[in-house]
This record gives structure tokens, C-alpha cells and sequence, in this order.
């Protein structure tokens, strides 16, 4: 199974176009987006607000333009969500779960016949103002030291923007959030995370700080001692490979690939793509 792998197609209102065209140039047989969906800068935002604009552009470009494309060629496509996308509209990619695509969130699907692909889309605390995507990243330590964090920021999952302060003191964190997750995994498996693992070539931003989550780092480790983790996939840090000179590192015996992402008018979308071997001891290829 050939896939391609890409996020945060939201740095440019053309990367969504890009991946679609990149997957039939490239004959895939699926696609994986590893979150943050809409664009920044959506025009009808100062108008409508930016909850009405996001659903309108989930609506009426991002949904429609993926019909479109499955009417045409049918492929596997699983995504969800990122930190910069409000919560408040996941209903209306709810609507297509399971038919046009698969959400990723917490969630695990069949990939192949032996290989399962399971997702998380929670980062650790950020300096930015969208929080319906962010938790501590463990109660011993809730964000890394020294990291510029902002607490205060815009909830949307009642419907409407409601101000808030992250709470770094709750149980309800990253690393309970993957304790779970652990729970549901029975086979090998691909590991889609919006954020990367801290401390590495893929969590860096330009001015050198590392900024990933610890406890993925950890999962991702506990998993590929145990044998069953293939790779993780990730986003979130658009310039870490710019800055750290690579896309792809090792945690344990697993590759932990962010291929980062270019942003504005212009920029030419950043993606991989593998395949996964079938058999016994499934593999991941790079391509």
C-alpha cells in the first residue's frame, strides 16, 4: 500500500489542491493529513467571525473539493484536526467519518489487513490562542521547562468562542490521553500525532528550542520497544526541518518522520511518501 503523508495544510489556501494532485500524479493508495486543516486566513473572517468562516470552508471547500476527488479515484484518506482549527465545527467532518475519510482523533482503523493506523491530535501548552486542542503534557510536568506558554486563550466546544485558562494542574493530560490510547492497540500499528516528540530533529523552531511533547516522545518508545509501533508521523513545527536539517529521526527502532511545512502564496507543499508491506512482520518504506 503506497500512501502519502503530509500536515498542516493550513500553511497555504493551495496545499489542499497540491495534495490531491500529488496523490493521483503519484498513484496512491491512501492519504494521510496529520492535522491543522484550514487556512489561516480565511476572508470571510472579519465579517462572519472566525468559527462561521472555518465552517464555511470546511463545508463548501474542503469537504466538497474531497468528494469531488473520491467521485473520481477512490482512495483510503484519514485526517483530523489540529491546534489551530476550532473544535466547534468537528460535527460537519463527523458527518463524512467513515465515508469520506476517516477521522484520526483517538481513534484506530484497519490501514491494511495487518497493519493498524491510530491517531492523536492534542498538543502540548502553546504560546498561541486556540486551546481546544492543547493539554498538559503530564501532571509532573505540564510543558517543558522554559517553554513560552500562554494559558489564556478561546475554547469552542460549547459553539461559540468562550475565554479560558488552561488548566496545568488537571489529570486530564497528554500522557493519560496515550494511556488509553495504549489500551486499544492489539497489533502493529502507524502513529499519526499532530505533535512531535520532544527533543528531537522534528520538534525545533527556529530559534533552536525544542517544543514537542515529552510523553509522545515516551509512547512512541514504549511501543517500539515492544515491537508493534512501525512509525509515527507529525506536524505541528512547519520550520523544524529547516531548522534541524532533517525530516525523519529514530526512536528506538522506530522512524519518527515531520516533514514540515512551507507557508504563504507560492509555497510548495512538504509531504513523504511510503509504503506499507504486508506479511507477517510488516514493514514501513520510506519512498
Amino acid at each position: 500500500m503506497k500512501i502519502l503523508y503530509t500536515s498542516d495544510i493550513h500553511a497555504s489556501d493551495t496545499h489542499l489542491f497540491s495534495m490531491l494532485s500529488v496523490a493521483d500524479r503519484e498513484d496512491v493508495d491512501g492519504i494521510i493529513v496529520g492535522g491543522d486543516l484550514l487556512p489561516h486566513h480565511l476572508p470571510d473572517t472579519p465579517r462572519l467571525g472566525i468559527l462561521v468562516a472555518q465552517g464555511n470552508y470546511l463545508r463548501d471547500v474542503f469537504i466538497r473539493t474531497l468528494s469531488d476527488h473520491m467521485s473520481k479515484q477512490k482512495r483510503a484518506i484519514y485526517l483530523d484536526m489540529g491546534n489551530d482549527d476550532f473544535i466547534a465545527n468537528r460535527g460537519l467532518l463527523k458527518a463524512h467519518d467513515g465515508a469520506l475519510f476517516h477521522l484520526l482523533h483517538m481513534a484506530k482503523h484497519a490501514l491494511t489487513e495487518t497493519v493498524d493506523i491510530i491517531g492523536y491530535m492534542t498538543v502540548s501548552p502553546t504560546p498561541f490562542g486556540v486551546k481546544d486542542w492543547e493539554k498538559p503534557d503530564s501532571m509532573d510536568q505540564p510543558h517543558n521547562v522554559g517553554a513560552v506558554v500562554n494559558r489564556k486563550g478561546y475554547v469552542s466546544d460549547s459553539g461559540a468562542l468562550k475565554e479560558t485558562t488552561l488548566d496545568l494542574e488537571t489529570s486530564d493530560t497528554i500522557e493519560n490521553d496515550l494511556s488509553l490510547i495504549g489500551q486499544q492497540i492489539s497489533r502493529p500499528f502507524v502513529f499519526v500525532s499532530h505533535c512531535p516528540p520532544y527533543d528531537t530533529p522534528l520538534d525545533m523552531l527556529l530559534s533552536g528550542e525544542h517544543v514537542g511533547s515529552a510523553s509522545i516522545g515516551r509512547f512512541i518508545e514504549t511501543w517500539s520497544k515492544r515491537g508493534l509501533l512501525l512509525a509515527s508521523f507529525h506536524g505541528h513545527i512547519h520550520e523544524s526541518p529547516e531548522k534541524s536539517g532533517a525530516i525523519r529521526t529514530i526512536i528506538g527502532d522506530t522512524p519518527s518522520i515531520n516533514p514540515g511545512q512551507h507557508r504563504g502564496v507560492g509555497a510548495v507543499l512538504q509531504y513523504v511518501l511510503f509504503e506499507v508491506t504486508e506479511g507477517s512482520s510488516p514493514e514501513i518504506r520510506l519512498l
